[in-house]
This record gives structure tokens, sequence and C-alpha cells, in this order.
């Protein structure tokens, strides 16, 4: 019998493949990188879609509500860097809710305190108003200061 040291060195052996029964496997180890899975969240799905190169699209999650999962219009997504990931069809009631955002950032392995867009929604207001409007103009904001 050969070892298994000798099995390897053998030609045209290139790879080998090992199933393992997924009872023995933890599911925090599972991939469930484009299935909508339960949050953990009352209600919540999400579901974290693997990064594509060839398009240019970052890892991101998708969450919405459990009846909600076939509606776009219906659902709050980020990319890992913390931008808006569906920009025309985001959702901002829901993407300013603060158990949404925790979803996000502990599915795109996040820190707590990590800012995602649209959170915070002062910042950014001239520039989602250019955007509401497709004007195409760049915002200026004057802050007058008395002297």
């Amino acid at each position: 019998m050969m070892s298994f040291k000798e099995f390897l060195a053998e030609n045209g052996i290139d790879y080998f493949v090992i199933e393992v029964p997924e009872e023995f496997v933890p599911e925090i180890a599972l991939l469930n990188e484009g299935k909508w899975v339960d949050s953990g969240k009352k209600d919540y799905m999400q579901r974290v879609d693997a990064e594509n190169p060839s398009i240019k699209q970052r890892r991101h999650v998708h969450i919405a509500k459990s009846k909600h999962i076939n509606n776009k219009n219906m659902q709050a997504s980020w990319n890992d860097d913390g931008t808006k990931h569906d920009k025309k069809t985001f959702n901002s009631k829901i993407g300013s809710i603060s158990t949404v955002q925790d979803i996000a950032r502990q599915a795109l392995g996040l820190k707590n305190d990590f800012k995602l867009e649209e959170a915070a929604k002062a910042p950014n207001l001239l520039l989602q108003l250019n955007e509401a409007l497709d004007i195409g103009v760049t915002p200026v904001l004057f802050i007058a200061k008395l002297a």
C-alpha cells in the first residue's frame, strides 16, 4: 500500500476531492454567498454576493424583510467599502434603520462603528438632491461666518 505522499507524487494526479457531510461542518463555515439567509434579526434576511472584478462589482450585502426579498425597491445594499451597492433601487428608509445597518456590518465583517453610506444623511443631503433631480450640477454649500 502506498503512502499519502507517494499517492500525491503519482503522475497524473493533480488534485483530489474530499466530501464532508454537511452535518459535520459548522454553520459559520458554510458558504452562503448568493443565497438569502436569515440574518439573526427578527424578520430580516440577508444575501451576500461575491466580488466580480470582470464587471467591477465589489463584495456586497442585500438586506430586506423576509416578505420583500424579491422586491429590489424594498431592500438596502452596501458594498464592502460601505458605499451603497444598488444606488437606483436603494431604499433609504430601510437603509436608515440601525438594525439593518448592524446586519450589513456583521455580514461584511466591518467594525460596529463603520459608517455606511446613507446612514449619515445630513452631510450627503446636497449630493442626494443632485442625484434625485439628475441635473448633473455639482452642488456647492456656502457657509457664512459672522465676524
